[in-house]
């Protein structure tokens, strides 16, 4: 290699070691996206009665979380926020086995398919649900 192809490769190391093989730090989560984990987790955490009670607001932790692990929830649209409050579109599917318990002998729901608004509170630095009909 030359002096002159030296001299020309020195930006390109440059432009290299500034940009990296990639960001050690995580990409930022949006307020929107912690939202909507907490939504598309929800089947899960029904599965347990304790780690179902901590997705929701206090006071609003509906009794029949076996009802809610049987089903599969999704995102069907943008939120809406108003304040420390967010109403989203929630997709229901019918049967979802729920993954975190220990009695796989229930039968999945056989439900349809529905779409019900959810609202969600702001408590402190994490989204929890306050209204999640099922249909």
């Amino acid at each position: 290699m030359n002096f002159q192809t030296s001299i020309l490769l020195i930006p390109v190391f440059a432009l290299l070691t500034v940009i990296g093989c990639g960001s050690s730090a995580p990409p930022a989560i949006t307020l929107e996206q912690d939202a909507y984990a907490c939504v598309e987790g929800l089947g899960d955490a029904a599965g347990d009665p304790k780690m179902f009670a901590t997705v929701f607001v206090d006071g609003a932790v509906p009794e029949n979380h076996e009802d809610y692990a049987q089903r599969g929830y999704e995102i069907a649209g943008d939120g809406e926020v108003n304040g420390d409050q967010m109403t989203v579109p929630v997709k229901i599917f019918g049967g979802v086995f729920a993954t975190s318990g220990g009695d796989r002998s229930k039968k999945a729901s056989d439900s349809g398919n529905t779409t019900q608004n959810w609202v969600l509170q702001r408590v402190g630095e994490d989204w929890k649900i306050k209204e999640a009909p099922l249909g």
